[in-house]
Parts: C-alpha cells; sequence; structure tokens
C-alpha cells in the first residue's frame, strides 16, 4: 500500500517537471517563417501639409504637419523628410492639406523660377496644356475672372452653304451657256468694261448677284429672273470648351518689367519727397498708379481643345467666357443654339408682316456701348 503511494507521488513529480521544462524551453523556440508569410515592410517618415497652402504663401511650422510614416519603398528623393526643409518657403503652387510635400513644390525667395523654366508651368498638371486667348469685359464675366476660376468657352459663328467644287459661296456667279453647237459655255456677268492690249477687260468691283429663274407651273416654261441678295449666313452659338482652369488674366510680367516698375515707383516717391511706403497717404507722385485692362487670359485645357481653341480663334470666332462655381463638375450636355432652336424652345412669335415699321431702317443690331469702356476714335 505504502509502496503505491510512494509510485504515485514519483508519478506526479515527474509529470511535473515535463510541464515545466515545456513552459521554460517554449518562449525561447522561434518558428521558422514558413512560405508566403507576410514581412512588415520598412516605414520612413515624409512632411504633408497640415491645412490648405496657397500658391506664393509662405510656409510656417503651423502649415505643416508632424512627419507622417509612409512606405520607404515609394518615398523619391525629392520628397522632404523634414518640416525644417519646408519651413520659411514660398509655395510655388496650391497645396492641398495632407498632400506630400516636395522639393518642386516650394521656393526660396518669392518669384524665383525653376532653372529653365518658369512658375507657370509648374502649376500646369501633366497631360494639360496652356493657350492664351484675347477677351473683352464682355466675354470675361465683366473681369471677374482670377486664376484658378472655373470657366466654360462659349463659341459663335457664321455658317454659309458652299459650292463643293469651287468652295465659292452658294449662289456661284457663273453661267452655264449653250454654244451654237450644243456645247456648254461657262461665263462671268460683266457690267463695266475696258479696252486693254489684249482686247476687251472686266472691271467689275463686285460681281453682281444672280436673279432666280422663275417658271410657269404648267408648262415650267421660264417667265422671268427674279433679283436675289446675296446668301445670308446662318448664325450657331454652342459651349465648345468645359471646365477650363484659369492659369492668368492679363499678360505675364518679365523680371525686366518688374524692375523698372519698382525703380520707376521709387523714383516718382523720392521726386514727391516721400519714401516709398508713405505713398498710400497721398505724397506719391501725382499721376497715380496706371490701371491696365486685362485683354488676354490664358486657360489650362486638353491638347485637343487647345487646338479647337486655336483655330476658333484664327478663324475669328467670336469667343465669350462664362464662370463655373468651384468644384461644379457637371457636365450638362448643351444643344446648339440657333434661330429655329429659340423660336422653338423659347415661345417666340414670328412677327408678322405690317403695312408699317421704323424709321430709320436698321438692317443691324445696335451694339451697346457701355459708359466705362474708353472711347475709342474712328476718324483718321
Amino acid at each position: 500500500m505504502r509502496r503505491g503511494r510512494i509510485l504515485i507521488v514519483v508519478a506526479l513529480i515527474l509529470i511535473l517537471c515535463v510541464v515545466v521544462g515545456y513552459l521554460v524551453s517554449g518562449p525561447i523556440r522561434t518558428p521558422r517563417p514558413t512560405e508566403g508569410t507576410p514581412v512588415a515592410p520598412d516605414i520612413g517618415f515624409i512632411v504633408v501639409a497640415a491645412q490648405d497652402i496657397p500658391r506664393g504663401g509662405l510656409i510656417t511650422r503651423e502649415h505643416l504637419a508632424d512627419p507622417v510614416p509612409f512606405p520607404a519603398d515609394s518615398i523619391v528623393e525629392t520628397m522632404l523628410t523634414d518640416p525644417g526643409q519646408a519651413v520659411g518657403f514660398w509655395a510655388r503652387q496650391e497645396i492641398a492639406r495632407g498632400l506630400p510635400i516636395t522639393e518642386n513644390m516650394i521656393t526660396k525667395e518669392p518669384g524665383t523660377v525653376l532653372e529653365g523654366g518658369s512658375d507657370a508651368a509648374i502649376a500646369i498638371p501633366r497631360g494639360m496644356t496652356a493657350i492664351a486667348v484675347p477677351i473683352t469685359r464682355l466675354s470675361s464675366v465683366a473681369y471677374a475672372l482670377r486664376p484658378g476660376d472655373k470657366v466654360d468657352v462659349l463659341a459663335t459663328l457664321l455658317l454659309v452653304d458652299l459650292d463643293r467644287d469651287f468652295q465659292s459661296r452658294e449662289p456661284n456667279d457663273t453661267l452655264i451657256m449653250l454654244g451654237t453647237e450644243g456645247e456648254n459655255l461657262t461665263a462671268f456677268i460683266c457690267t463695266e468694261t475696258k479696252q486693254g492690249d489684249t482686247g476687251t477687260d472686266c472691271i467689275n468691283p463686285v460681281a453682281p448677284p444672280f436673279g432666280k429663274l422663275v417658271t410657269e407651273e404648267v408648262s415650267q416654261q421660264p417667265l422671268y429672273a427674279k433679283p436675289q441678295e446675296p446668301q445670308r449666313p446662318r448664325l450657331v452659338s454652342q459651349r465648345l470648351i468645359d471646365y477650363a482652369t484659369v492659369l492668368h488674366v492679363g499678360t505675364f510680367t518679365l523680371e525686366a518689367e518688374e524692375e523698372a516698375a519698382a525703380n520707376a515707383s521709387l523714383s516718382a516717391a523720392q521726386t514727391a519727397g516721400a519714401p516709398p511706403a508713405q505713398g498710400a497717404q497721398g505724397q506719391q507722385a501725382a499721376t497715380g498708379p496706371v490701371i491696365v485692362r486685362p485683354d488676354i487670359v490664358t486657360l489650362i485645357v486638353t491638347p485637343q481643345d487647345a487646338l479647337a481653341l486655336n483655330w476658333a480663334v484664327k478663324s475669328g470666332v467670336d469667343l465669350v467666357l462664362t464662370l463655373r462655381a468651384p468644384g461644379d463638375t457637371s457636365a450638362d450636355v448643351t444643344a446648339s443654339v440657333t434661330l429655329q432652336y429659340l423660336i422653338e424652345n423659347y415661345d417666340i412669335t414670328v412677327p408678322a408682316k405690317q403695312p408699317y415699321g421704323l424709321e430709320p431702317r436698321n438692317d443691324e443690331f445696335v451694339v451697346p456701348v457701355l459708359p466705362n469702356d474708353p472711347a475709342t476714335s474712328t476718324g483718321p
């Protein structure tokens, strides 16, 4: 009996030793990584914007967040890794909150440019291009446009019918005539002639329009030639460019012009006997600043839209810019507007023929003269 108890005690001691030995040796063992086990990537740190930084704004420590972790294999050499690399610099472009900051986004001195390039080129996204188009006060939303605005470009043009072969306006100023043998003869109408060295020359200033031949309904025999006026062009208007970005309003200033303007301002202030800082208090030159109204705007568009704008400008197409709301990327389909479209969709009544009319006669629209526009001389 006593022997059995001793064996049980020995067995319990052995089991306890095995458990203790497993617990002691277990944490020391490190299992071999099996194939396909994910390995944690190396992590680096980069500088990101803590708030929106405007183009040309001075960057302070408050504009930057603490360095954030970023996959080391995705960090390129142009990314900043220390906030001190950006503090005291100016933003070359608008930097959105949370965007990683790179070396080409900042500059040490305001107004400096990249070697071999311009600040304007930095603001153009990849795959886009910039093109300048002329504007007036009427076509530029009364000069409301500012860099960064989104605009649509409307195009208005006149269309006429052309002869396919000669590409001349219909009707052609030619007559088909039959000779004595039945052959076709082509002739031009000539109302003024003179005798030259080679015979009779036609000296018409402008070829007169042909009449429309009116025939009898039953026999189809010609009755008379009805005078015909030149073909009337047909007006059509449509949106040409959708959601373009304004890069700059007016002409870009060259560095030499900026230096000359600064020197002129300093000279004017010295002539008036006051420092430049006091010019705003009425002690500047008597002439005052000269305000130059912009006559050109630079838009960021796709290369294909740039070709369309270039063709429109060279062809004399009337272009008007309309201002879009920020973030409004809606792309509503627009229909081309013609006289028929206006009459059918806006309940315009076609005026009836009346035995009276306006005097003096108006064959063209009276273009309004805006009072604030500078007067232009029409004389010689």
